[in-house]
């Protein structure tokens, strides 16, 4: 048997001649699979990746393109040291601190690796509208609204006196891989969410939704945290297992064998 996930870079998959998975990559090499495990941001299944339809039910296709991402904005500068970890001489104080406001900036944090090694400071972590102020600027504008925003709140600190090398930014949402940085459900997506978690438990599918596993944050309850990607693989793998004629041993459920004790309450669809 031939098992495994996704080739980064997927573009097509679909059900081959023989009932396997074929997928193809980004140079055109197509390989067959026994079961397949998507690992990607979901609506790649919709938009990058050419995914047969009948792999996946109506339902869970619906789940899929309703899933909402949110837009995220970070950026970084490296500066020479934590100044921040050194006292003010008059006052006392420490010149700078982990910030959250409600200016452009959002939330500051700051990073070190020894007082005497160069630090780096995130000046801006945003969501949502405050990220899409930063979506259309070029880094060094993106530096200079951040650092004009933390003067007000620092008026006796120079930031910009402490900071070496070139700044570095992302947006998520401006990625073609991430189309955004996290899944941030809606109310009433209980249901979508429901469909793309249980999706792993195959038994009950016809025969040409069965093979394809979905697996990440994404697809969790967790959204954002590594802990709901580890979750969804676990169940993953699980759900291969089984696909291929395996189980668990007696005294070692695992989270298929205990999904209709443990697994979450499933609403009317």
């Amino acid at each position: 048997m031939n098992s495994g996930a996704t080739r980064a870079g997927a573009t097509r998959i679909r059900r081959a001649p023989d009932g396997r998975l074929a997928v193809t990559d980004r140079w055109g090499r197509e390989e067959v699979f026994d079961a397949v495990i998507a690992t990607c941001q979901s609506w790649l299944l919709t938009t990058a990746i050419d995914t047969e339809e009948a792999l996946f039910s109506q339902k869970l296709w619906m789940a899929l393109d309703r899933t909402r991402y949110m837009q995220s904005s970070k950026t970084f500068v490296m500066v020479n040291r934590p100044f921040w970890k050194e006292r003010d001489p008059k006052t006392g104080r420490y010149p700078l601190s982990m910030t959250l406001t409600d200016r452009l900036t959002r939330g500051t944090y700051l990073f070190d690796n020894g007082p005497d090694q160069p630090g780096v400071i995130c000046l801006t972590y945003s969501w949502m509208s405050d990220a899409l102020k930063m979506l259309p600027l070029p880094v060094e504008r993106r530096v200079e609204l951040a650092l004009s925003a933390l003067q007000k709140i620092y008026p006796d600190l120079n930031i910009q006196s402490h900071i070496i090398g070139d700044p570095i930014t992302v947006s998520w949402e401006a990625d073609p891989n991430f189309l955004g940085a996290f899944k941030g459900a809606l109310p009433g997506h209980y249901r979508y969410n429901h469909r793309m978690y249980r999706h792993f438990m195959q038994q009950d599918l016809p025969p040409q939704e069965r093979g394809l596993f979905l697996a990440g944050d994404d697809i969790s309850w967790t959204p954002a945290w590594a802990e709901g990607a580890v979750q969804t693989a676990l169940n993953a793998v699980w759900g291969v297992m089984t696909h291929l004629g395996g189980h668990t041993a007696s005294d070692n459920p695992g989270p298929g064998d205990l999904y209709p004790e443990w697994g979450p309450i499933r609403l009317d669809d």
